[in-house]
C-alpha cells in the first residue's frame, strides 16, 4: 500500500533473512550431483570449503555433501528434512536408536482433519 509520499507505509519489520547464500550453493551442489554434473557440483561445494578455510574435496558424493551441509548449516534447522532427503533418518546415530518410517511425516492435526474431508491422515496415525 503506497499511501505515504511513495513511501510503503506497511512495515512489518522483518528484514528477515531465509537462506544464505551458502545453502544456495549446496543446493545447487547437490542438485548438480543428483544429475550427473558432479564434477560442476564438486566446484561449488569446493569453493565454500576454500572460502572457510578447510581443505578442497577430491570428490563429492552424497555422503560427503550431506556432511557439508552438516558443517555449514548447523544452526539453522535444515538437518531433518536433509537426513530424510538423503534417505539418513531412519538409521540409528549417537542415542538415537533406528525410527520408526512414520515418523517421516507428522500427523495432521485433528482439527484440520474435521474440516477438511479431503484430507487423509497419514500413515501411522490414528484419524
Amino acid at each position: 500500500m503506497m499511501t505515504d509520499g511513495g513511501h510503503n507505509s506497511n512495515n512489518a519489520s522483518n528484514d528477515w533473512v531465509f537462506f544464505r547464500l551458502a545453502d544456495v550453493m549446496l543446493m545447487k551442489a547437490e542438485a548438480q550431483l543428483r544429475t550427473g554434473a558432479g564434477a560442476a557440483g564438486l566446484l561449488v561445494v569446493n569453493q565454500l570449503r576454500l572460502k572457510r578455510g578447510a581443505t578442497a574435496f577430491a570428490t563429492l558424493t552424497l555422503d560427503n555433501l550431506l556432511d557439508e551441509r552438516g558443517r555449514e548449516l548447523y544452526w539453522e534447522g535444515w538437518r531433518r528434512q536433509d537426513l530424510i532427503r538423503f534417505g539418513k533418518f531412519l538409521e540409528p546415530w549417537d542415542l538415537k536408536p533406528s525410527d520408526d518410517p512414520r515418523n517421516l511425516l507428522f500427523p495432521i492435526p485433528v482439527n484440520d482433519l474435521a474440516v477438511n474431508p479431503n484430507l487423509k491422515q497419514n500413515p501411522g496415525y490414528i484419524k
